[in-house]
Protein backbone atom coordinates (compact mmCIF):
# COMPACT_ATOMS: atom_id res chain seq x y z
CA UNK A 1 0.00 0.00 0.00
CA UNK A 2 1.37 3.41 -1.00
CA UNK A 3 2.50 5.88 1.64
CA UNK A 4 0.24 8.89 2.06
CA UNK A 5 1.91 12.28 1.61
CA UNK A 6 -0.44 15.02 2.84
CA UNK A 7 -1.35 17.87 0.51
CA UNK A 8 0.09 21.28 1.30
CA UNK A 9 -1.56 23.31 4.04
CA UNK A 10 -1.44 26.93 2.91
CA UNK A 11 -1.84 30.29 4.63
CA UNK A 12 -5.13 31.83 3.53
CA UNK A 13 -5.03 34.71 1.05
CA UNK A 14 -7.09 37.80 1.80
CA UNK A 15 -10.04 36.66 -0.35
CA UNK A 16 -11.55 33.45 -1.65
CA UNK A 17 -11.64 35.06 -5.10
CA UNK A 18 -8.84 37.39 -6.28
CA UNK A 19 -9.06 39.30 -9.57
CA UNK A 20 -11.95 37.09 -10.64
CA UNK A 21 -10.15 33.80 -9.94
CA UNK A 22 -10.88 31.26 -7.20
CA UNK A 23 -7.97 30.53 -4.86
CA UNK A 24 -8.17 26.74 -4.62
CA UNK A 25 -6.46 24.77 -1.86
CA UNK A 26 -6.50 23.71 1.79
CA UNK A 27 -5.82 26.58 4.16
CA UNK A 28 -4.84 26.91 7.81
CA UNK A 29 -6.92 30.02 8.51
CA UNK A 30 -10.02 31.88 7.39
CA UNK A 31 -10.31 34.21 4.40
CA UNK A 32 -10.96 37.81 5.37
CA UNK A 33 -13.41 37.97 2.48
CA UNK A 34 -15.50 35.06 1.21
CA UNK A 35 -16.60 36.43 -2.15
CA UNK A 36 -17.61 33.67 -4.61
CA UNK A 37 -19.90 36.06 -6.50
CA UNK A 38 -16.78 38.02 -7.59
CA UNK A 39 -15.59 35.04 -9.65
CA UNK A 40 -15.33 35.49 -13.42
CA UNK A 41 -17.95 33.31 -15.15
CA UNK A 42 -18.04 30.53 -12.51
CA UNK A 43 -20.90 28.85 -14.40
CA UNK A 44 -19.03 29.05 -17.70
CA UNK A 45 -20.99 32.07 -18.93
CA UNK A 46 -21.64 35.60 -17.72
CA UNK A 47 -24.55 36.40 -15.43
CA UNK A 48 -25.29 39.53 -13.39
CA UNK A 49 -24.63 38.99 -9.69
CA UNK A 50 -28.31 38.78 -8.64
CA UNK A 51 -28.86 35.88 -11.06
CA UNK A 52 -25.48 34.32 -10.27
CA UNK A 53 -26.43 34.32 -6.61
CA UNK A 54 -29.39 32.04 -7.35
CA UNK A 55 -26.92 29.24 -8.15
CA UNK A 56 -24.88 29.66 -4.95
CA UNK A 57 -25.82 27.19 -2.22
CA UNK A 58 -25.06 28.49 1.26
CA UNK A 59 -25.46 27.25 4.81
CA UNK A 60 -24.20 27.39 8.36
CA UNK A 61 -24.53 24.25 10.44
CA UNK A 62 -23.37 23.14 13.87
CA UNK A 63 -23.16 19.64 15.27
CA UNK A 64 -23.14 19.83 19.07
CA UNK A 65 -23.09 17.31 21.87
CA UNK A 66 -21.67 15.47 24.83
CA UNK A 67 -21.63 11.85 25.98
CA UNK A 68 -25.45 11.67 26.04
CA UNK A 69 -26.81 14.30 23.66
CA UNK A 70 -26.21 15.06 19.98
CA UNK A 71 -27.75 18.04 18.17
CA UNK A 72 -27.83 19.63 14.75
CA UNK A 73 -28.64 23.30 14.17
CA UNK A 74 -28.89 24.53 10.56
CA UNK A 75 -29.75 27.60 8.53
CA UNK A 76 -29.61 26.53 4.86
CA UNK A 77 -30.32 28.35 1.61
CA UNK A 78 -30.28 26.29 -1.61
CA UNK A 79 -31.91 29.22 -3.50
CA UNK A 80 -34.65 26.97 -4.90
CA UNK A 81 -35.75 26.72 -1.29
CA UNK A 82 -34.42 27.24 2.24
CA UNK A 83 -34.49 25.26 5.46
CA UNK A 84 -34.07 25.74 9.18
CA UNK A 85 -33.55 22.74 11.46
CA UNK A 86 -32.94 21.92 15.08
CA UNK A 87 -32.62 18.21 15.86
CA UNK A 88 -31.86 16.62 19.22
CA UNK A 89 -30.95 12.97 19.77
CA UNK A 90 -30.93 11.46 23.25
CA UNK A 91 -28.57 8.48 23.10
CA UNK A 92 -29.65 7.19 26.50
CA UNK A 93 -33.35 7.02 25.62
CA UNK A 94 -32.75 6.44 21.89
CA UNK A 95 -35.19 9.24 21.16
CA UNK A 96 -35.05 11.92 18.47
CA UNK A 97 -36.70 15.34 18.50
CA UNK A 98 -36.86 16.99 15.07
CA UNK A 99 -37.92 20.52 14.25
CA UNK A 100 -37.58 21.56 10.62
CA UNK A 101 -39.24 24.10 8.40
CA UNK A 102 -38.98 24.50 4.63
CA UNK A 103 -38.98 28.16 3.66
CA UNK A 104 -38.87 30.46 0.65
CA UNK A 105 -35.25 31.18 -0.19
CA UNK A 106 -35.45 34.90 0.66
CA UNK A 107 -36.22 34.15 4.31
CA UNK A 108 -32.72 32.77 5.02
CA UNK A 109 -29.79 35.12 4.45
CA UNK A 110 -26.39 33.55 5.10
CA UNK A 111 -23.76 36.22 5.90
CA UNK A 112 -20.68 36.64 3.76
CA UNK A 113 -18.28 36.48 6.70
CA UNK A 114 -17.88 34.67 9.99
CA UNK A 115 -15.47 37.26 11.41
CA UNK A 116 -18.28 39.37 12.85
CA UNK A 117 -21.77 38.56 11.61
CA UNK A 118 -25.05 36.94 12.49
CA UNK A 119 -28.02 35.32 10.82
CA UNK A 120 -31.38 34.23 12.12
CA UNK A 121 -34.89 33.11 11.30
CA UNK A 122 -37.87 34.01 13.44
CA UNK A 123 -41.59 33.38 13.31
CA UNK A 124 -44.32 32.84 15.90
CA UNK A 125 -43.19 29.23 16.45
CA UNK A 126 -39.41 29.40 16.45
CA UNK A 127 -36.25 31.45 16.67
CA UNK A 128 -32.95 30.14 15.29
CA UNK A 129 -29.90 32.40 15.54
CA UNK A 130 -26.22 31.86 14.75
CA UNK A 131 -23.79 34.59 15.82
CA UNK A 132 -20.27 34.37 14.39
CA UNK A 133 -17.48 36.21 16.19
CA UNK A 134 -14.41 34.52 14.75
CA UNK A 135 -12.31 37.61 15.49
CA UNK A 136 -12.98 36.98 19.17
CA UNK A 137 -12.85 33.18 18.91
CA UNK A 138 -16.54 32.61 19.64
CA UNK A 139 -19.72 31.30 18.06
CA UNK A 140 -23.14 31.54 19.68
CA UNK A 141 -26.18 29.42 18.83
CA UNK A 142 -29.55 30.47 20.26
CA UNK A 143 -32.71 28.48 19.57
CA UNK A 144 -36.29 28.53 20.75
CA UNK A 145 -39.03 26.22 19.44
CA UNK A 146 -42.51 26.07 20.96
CA UNK A 147 -46.10 25.05 20.29
CA UNK A 148 -45.15 22.24 17.93
CA UNK A 149 -47.31 19.15 17.52
CA UNK A 150 -45.63 16.02 18.94
CA UNK A 151 -42.66 18.03 20.24
CA UNK A 152 -41.85 19.42 23.68
CA UNK A 153 -40.87 23.07 23.82
CA UNK A 154 -37.14 23.43 23.19
CA UNK A 155 -34.73 26.23 24.06
CA UNK A 156 -30.95 26.20 23.67
CA UNK A 157 -28.07 28.62 24.22
CA UNK A 158 -24.57 27.46 23.29
CA UNK A 159 -21.14 29.08 23.13
CA UNK A 160 -18.37 27.43 21.07
CA UNK A 161 -14.68 28.27 21.54
CA UNK A 162 -12.59 28.90 18.42
CA UNK A 163 -9.64 30.43 20.28
CA UNK A 164 -6.53 30.98 18.19
CA UNK A 165 -3.75 28.59 19.19
CA UNK A 166 -6.06 26.04 20.84
CA UNK A 167 -7.91 24.82 17.73
CA UNK A 168 -6.90 24.41 14.09
CA UNK A 169 -9.68 24.73 11.51
CA UNK A 170 -9.72 23.28 8.02
CA UNK A 171 -10.60 25.90 5.42
CA UNK A 172 -10.96 24.65 1.86
CA UNK A 173 -11.66 25.92 -1.61
CA UNK A 174 -12.36 22.93 -3.87
CA UNK A 175 -12.75 23.12 -7.67
CA UNK A 176 -15.79 21.64 -9.39
CA UNK A 177 -14.89 23.40 -12.68
CA UNK A 178 -12.06 25.57 -14.01
CA UNK A 179 -13.10 28.66 -12.03
CA UNK A 180 -15.92 27.37 -9.86
CA UNK A 181 -16.25 25.34 -6.70
CA UNK A 182 -17.02 25.39 -3.00
CA UNK A 183 -15.67 26.98 0.15
CA UNK A 184 -16.00 25.57 3.67
CA UNK A 185 -14.69 26.40 7.13
CA UNK A 186 -14.91 23.48 9.56
CA UNK A 187 -13.54 23.22 13.07
CA UNK A 188 -14.00 20.96 16.11
CA UNK A 189 -14.24 23.01 19.31
CA UNK A 190 -15.14 22.79 22.96
CA UNK A 191 -18.60 24.10 23.80
CA UNK A 192 -20.71 25.06 26.78
CA UNK A 193 -24.34 26.01 27.28
CA UNK A 194 -27.82 24.94 28.27
CA UNK A 195 -30.72 23.04 26.74
CA UNK A 196 -34.33 23.01 27.89
CA UNK A 197 -36.40 20.11 26.59
CA UNK A 198 -39.91 20.39 27.96
CA UNK A 199 -39.46 20.48 31.74
CA UNK A 200 -35.95 18.98 31.55
CA UNK A 201 -32.97 21.33 31.98
CA UNK A 202 -29.58 20.10 30.70
CA UNK A 203 -26.24 21.79 31.27
CA UNK A 204 -23.36 21.31 28.84
CA UNK A 205 -19.98 21.73 30.53
CA UNK A 206 -17.04 22.97 28.50
CA UNK A 207 -14.74 20.15 29.57
CA UNK A 208 -17.07 17.46 28.17
CA UNK A 209 -19.00 19.09 25.31
CA UNK A 210 -18.16 19.82 21.68
CA UNK A 211 -19.29 21.74 18.61
CA UNK A 212 -18.36 21.42 14.94
CA UNK A 213 -18.97 24.37 12.63
CA UNK A 214 -19.63 24.07 8.89
CA UNK A 215 -19.71 27.45 7.18
CA UNK A 216 -20.32 26.65 3.54
CA UNK A 217 -20.80 28.29 0.12
CA UNK A 218 -20.66 26.53 -3.22
CA UNK A 219 -21.40 26.69 -6.92
CA UNK A 220 -22.37 23.05 -7.10
CA UNK A 221 -23.09 21.38 -10.45
CA UNK A 222 -26.72 21.22 -11.62
CA UNK A 223 -26.67 17.66 -10.30
CA UNK A 224 -25.17 17.94 -6.82
CA UNK A 225 -24.09 14.79 -5.04
CA UNK A 226 -21.79 13.83 -2.21
CA UNK A 227 -21.22 11.48 0.72
CA UNK A 228 -20.24 12.88 4.11
CA UNK A 229 -19.74 11.81 7.71
CA UNK A 230 -18.58 13.53 10.88
CA UNK A 231 -18.37 12.47 14.53
CA UNK A 232 -16.61 13.47 17.74
CA UNK A 233 -15.94 12.29 21.26
CA UNK A 234 -13.43 12.28 24.08
CA UNK A 235 -10.69 9.64 24.18
CA UNK A 236 -9.43 7.77 27.25
CA UNK A 237 -7.17 10.73 28.15
CA UNK A 238 -10.01 13.22 27.89
CA UNK A 239 -8.81 14.67 24.58
CA UNK A 240 -11.49 15.91 22.22
CA UNK A 241 -11.19 13.92 18.98
CA UNK A 242 -13.25 14.04 15.80
CA UNK A 243 -13.19 13.90 12.04
CA UNK A 244 -14.73 15.22 8.82
CA UNK A 245 -14.85 12.94 5.76
CA UNK A 246 -16.40 13.81 2.39
CA UNK A 247 -16.46 12.32 -1.09
CA UNK A 248 -17.72 15.10 -3.36
CA UNK A 249 -17.35 16.32 -6.95
CA UNK A 250 -13.82 17.69 -6.61
CA UNK A 251 -11.92 17.71 -9.92
CA UNK A 252 -8.81 16.37 -8.14
CA UNK A 253 -9.62 14.74 -4.76
CA UNK A 254 -5.98 13.92 -4.01
CA UNK A 255 -5.11 17.61 -4.11
CA UNK A 256 -8.43 19.16 -3.10
CA UNK A 257 -10.59 17.62 -0.37
CA UNK A 258 -11.84 18.51 3.10
CA UNK A 259 -10.94 15.29 4.90
CA UNK A 260 -9.31 15.64 8.29
CA UNK A 261 -8.88 14.36 11.83
CA UNK A 262 -8.73 16.58 14.90
CA UNK A 263 -6.98 15.44 18.08
CA UNK A 264 -6.89 17.83 21.03
CA UNK A 265 -7.39 20.78 18.69
CA UNK A 266 -4.68 19.74 16.22
CA UNK A 267 -5.49 19.24 12.54
CA UNK A 268 -4.38 16.15 10.60
CA UNK A 269 -5.03 16.14 6.86
CA UNK A 270 -6.38 12.95 5.29
CA UNK A 271 -6.57 11.48 1.76
CA UNK A 272 -9.67 10.99 -0.40
CA UNK A 273 -12.16 8.41 0.88
CA UNK A 274 -14.95 6.30 -0.56
CA UNK A 275 -18.24 5.31 1.07
CA UNK A 276 -19.62 1.80 0.54
CA UNK A 277 -23.18 0.88 1.52
CA UNK A 278 -23.87 -2.72 0.54
CA UNK A 279 -27.20 -2.69 2.43
CA UNK A 280 -28.29 0.84 1.48
CA UNK A 281 -28.25 4.02 3.54
CA UNK A 282 -29.90 2.35 6.55
CA UNK A 283 -27.15 -0.30 6.77
CA UNK A 284 -23.48 0.01 7.67
CA UNK A 285 -21.45 2.66 5.88
CA UNK A 286 -17.84 1.59 5.24
CA UNK A 287 -15.49 4.57 4.88
CA UNK A 288 -12.00 3.81 3.61
CA UNK A 289 -9.13 5.26 1.62
CA UNK A 290 -6.38 3.82 -0.57
CA UNK A 291 -3.51 4.39 1.89
CA UNK A 292 -4.68 2.58 5.03
CA UNK A 293 -5.26 5.89 6.83
CA UNK A 294 -9.04 5.62 7.32
CA UNK A 295 -10.99 2.47 8.20
CA UNK A 296 -14.38 3.24 9.74
CA UNK A 297 -17.84 1.76 10.05
CA UNK A 298 -20.72 4.19 10.54
CA UNK A 299 -23.85 2.50 11.92
CA UNK A 300 -27.05 4.55 11.53
CA UNK A 301 -29.50 4.45 14.42
CA UNK A 302 -31.90 7.19 13.34
CA UNK A 303 -32.59 8.23 9.74
CA UNK A 304 -33.59 11.61 8.35
CA UNK A 305 -34.87 11.85 4.79
CA UNK A 306 -36.00 14.46 2.28
CA UNK A 307 -37.55 13.28 -0.98
CA UNK A 308 -38.92 15.66 -3.61
CA UNK A 309 -39.38 15.18 -7.34
CA UNK A 310 -40.73 18.09 -9.39
CA UNK A 311 -40.09 19.14 -12.97
CA UNK A 312 -36.92 21.15 -12.27
CA UNK A 313 -36.09 19.91 -8.78
CA UNK A 314 -35.31 16.49 -7.41
CA UNK A 315 -34.00 15.85 -3.91
CA UNK A 316 -32.98 12.44 -2.58
CA UNK A 317 -31.42 13.05 0.83
CA UNK A 318 -30.51 10.60 3.58
CA UNK A 319 -29.13 12.10 6.79
CA UNK A 320 -28.77 9.49 9.54
CA UNK A 321 -27.40 9.89 13.05
CA UNK A 322 -25.29 7.03 14.32
CA UNK A 323 -22.14 5.55 15.83
CA UNK A 324 -18.66 5.36 14.28
CA UNK A 325 -16.07 2.71 15.06
CA UNK A 326 -12.64 1.91 13.63
CA UNK A 327 -9.47 3.95 13.32
CA UNK A 328 -7.90 6.93 11.59
CA UNK A 329 -4.15 7.52 11.44
CA UNK A 330 -2.77 10.89 12.48
CA UNK A 331 0.00 12.88 10.76
CA UNK A 332 2.65 10.70 12.42
CA UNK A 333 1.05 7.45 11.27
CA UNK A 334 -0.29 6.54 14.72
CA UNK A 335 -3.69 4.87 14.89
CA UNK A 336 -6.34 6.94 16.63
CA UNK A 337 -9.15 4.69 17.80
CA UNK A 338 -12.67 5.86 16.99
CA UNK A 339 -14.70 4.01 19.60
CA UNK A 340 -18.48 4.56 19.58
CA UNK A 341 -18.15 8.20 18.59
CA UNK A 342 -21.56 9.61 17.74
CA UNK A 343 -22.19 11.76 14.71
CA UNK A 344 -24.07 12.01 11.47
CA UNK A 345 -23.76 11.29 7.77
CA UNK A 346 -25.28 12.44 4.53
CA UNK A 347 -25.97 10.77 1.21
CA UNK A 348 -27.12 13.70 -0.90
CA UNK A 349 -28.44 14.01 -4.43
CA UNK A 350 -30.00 17.26 -5.62
CA UNK A 351 -30.92 18.10 -9.19
CA UNK A 352 -31.84 21.71 -9.56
Amino acid sequence: MAEYIPRELLPAPESLVTDGKFNFGTFSSQFRKVNPLDADRPLGFWLPKPLLGTRLKEWQAFQLGNNRWFMLAVLYNAKVSALTQFIIYDKERKKKYTFEKMLPSWQIKVPGSIWDASQSYRDKECYVEIISRLAGGRFYINIKVHDQKNLPDMEAHFEAFHDEGTVEPIVVSIPFAKNSGMYSHKCLMLMQGTLSLGDEKIEFLRRESFAIIDDHKGFYPYVMKYDWATAAGFDSRGQLTGFNLTDNQSLDPEKYNENCLWVNGKLNLLPPVKFTRSEGAAGDWLIRDNYGMVDLIFKPVSMGTINMNFLVLRVDYKGPFGYCNGFIKDRSGNKVDINQYFGMGEQKYIRG
